[in-house]
């Protein structure tokens, strides 16, 4: 079953608390469901911890409201990438906002499954031509997300993909990458 998922967004940016509790899971939770989204993904950056924080206060305190993907974003010179942790020791890895920076995105291409196309913060400096491109020759699957800093933004771009998409595509790049 498809899902409407928001795979970047930076959710302690966009709230100004740095500590997670039931009220600001609450903020998030109603602007996911204001977007009719099913769930997003939280991806500060470099810090995972507050990702797996939300999605254990909206199990336990808004159980089976929406879906809640842990994650971080991680600086892997030249380029940024979104790293989502799946459940089973699975992680699904992205390019975030190809051309911001201003770098050549096609360095890193080993290490992920997908490619942003559309991003809401950066989505000018995107080439979606060259992206489209290079996603066909290396089987990347194309990704549109809000890169959210504020709440109101939560949701602005999202997918609609299965989750199965993440993790068999996960599963097959760490098949392939074993040494």
């Amino acid at each position: 079953m498809k899902l409407k998922l928001d795979l970047h967004t930076h959710c302690f940016e966009a709230t100004g608390q740095r500590w997670v509790d039931v009220n600001v899971v609450e903020k998030l939770i109603n602007q996911i469901k204001a977007r009719g989204l099913d769930g997003i993904a939280v991806t500060e950056h470099d810090y995972k911890t507050y990702g797996f924080q939300v999605k254990e206060i909206a199990d336990k305190h808004f159980k089976d409201q929406v879906l809640i993907i842990p994650g971080q974003e991680i600086s892997v010179w030249p380029v940024e990438v979104v790293e989502l942790f799946l459940s089973e020791d699975v992680t699904f890895r992205f390019i975030a906002h190809p051309g911001y920076p201003p770098w050549d995105f096609q360095r890193r291409l080993d290490r992920v499954q997908g490619i942003e196309i559309e991003n809401g913060m950066h989505n000018w400096q995107i080439d979606k031509d060259k992206v489209r491109e290079v996603a066909e020759k290396n089987g990347l699957l194309l990704l549109t997300n809000s890169d959210a800093h504020t709440v109101e933004d939560i949701g602005k771009f999202y997918n609609e993909i299965e989750l199965e998409e993440l993790f068999s595509r996960a599963r097959a790049h760490a098949a392939a990458h074993k040494t």
